[in-house]
């Protein structure tokens, strides 16, 4: 190769890499320019979720962490300090990293119910007698029967009813009402039924009051009943109504058969 291509094919290498070069310092200015203006953006301390919480938990401090977070991009209702979160209780499910809202705090006094009803059924609550209301044998998460007892339409008996089975109780408390133009505390049952149910517990609290049966945890049978009207309380001796009598027979093949006596004789009739 003659020097002169030689020197020429130098001089082009030179250049290129020179025009890298300065390509690749003016990339690198870009990013320190960047970097330079996001460091001086202004920020703000933002209480995040360090990890997953789930709805209805109440908050620990191992939970939540403070982050710095560009004031321009912060969501509305953050919460500044991690003391103003613990010990709340969130009503939705708070990922990790998510910033913890004000509007996903329960707020202080508010009740909880909601947050125990799954979904597709509702909470629902009724009025009952006095024994049932103090007794305090009926606490949240029994098991009950609802029971009325009135004037069915087109009868001249009163007669009582199971109208549900194997409901749970949410909770139990008083309510207001004015009997005799005077406040009065009512006891009441709040129960969690399936929007069928509810329906039929709305026609069942017009025969005020309800009366609730409890029942044991491991007991879930449903049993139908025929309800009993008031005349068939004056029948029999008061003892428990006897199942179905119980038939013993004998060895598979074997026909029954009876004795009959007729004077000194002594004849066996088999029974088909």
């Amino acid at each position: 190769m003659k020097p002169g291509n030689i020197f020429l094919m130098a001089i082009l290498v030179g250049a290129l890499v020179s025009a890298l070069v300065v390509r690749r310092m003016h990339s690198l200015q870009q990013e320190i320019e960047s970097i330079r203006g996001s460091a001086g953006r202004p920020t703000v301390d933002v209480v995040v979720a360090a990890e997953q919480i789930p709805i209805g938990s109440r908050i620990e401090a191992n939970q939540v962490k403070l982050v710095a977070w560009p004031v321009e991009a912060q969501p509305d209702s953050t919460v500044r300090t991690v003391k103003d979160v613990v010990g709340s209780i969130v009503r939705t499910t708070v990922e990790r990293n998510q910033p913890v809202l004000q509007t996903d705090l329960v707020a202080q006094g508010a009740g909880l119910l909601p947050l125990m009803i799954p979904e597709g059924m509702r909470g629902m609550s009724v009025r009952v007698d006095n024994v049932t209301g103090v007794s305090g044998f009926i606490t949240p998460n029994s098991r009950v029967d609802v029971i009325i007892a009135g004037l069915p339409e087109g009868e001249a008996d009163q007669r009582s009813k199971v109208v549900l089975q194997n409901v749970k109780v949410l909770a139990t408390g008083k309510s207001i009402e004015q009997k005799d133009e005077k406040p009065v505390e009512v006891p009441t049952v709040t129960l969690l039924v399936s929007p069928e149910e509810a329906e039929r517990l709305t026609l069942a609290a017009r025969f005020d009051p309800v009366r609730l049966a409890l029942r044991n945890y491991r007991d879930e049978e449903v049993v139908k009943t025929s309800g009993i009207a008031t005349r068939a309380l004056f029948e029999g001796d008061g003892r428990p109504t006897p199942g179905p009598a119980k038939v013993v027979r004998g060895k598979a093949g074997a026909p029954y058969s009876v004795e009959i006596l007729l004077g000194e004789k002594v004849t066996r009739q088999p029974l088909f």
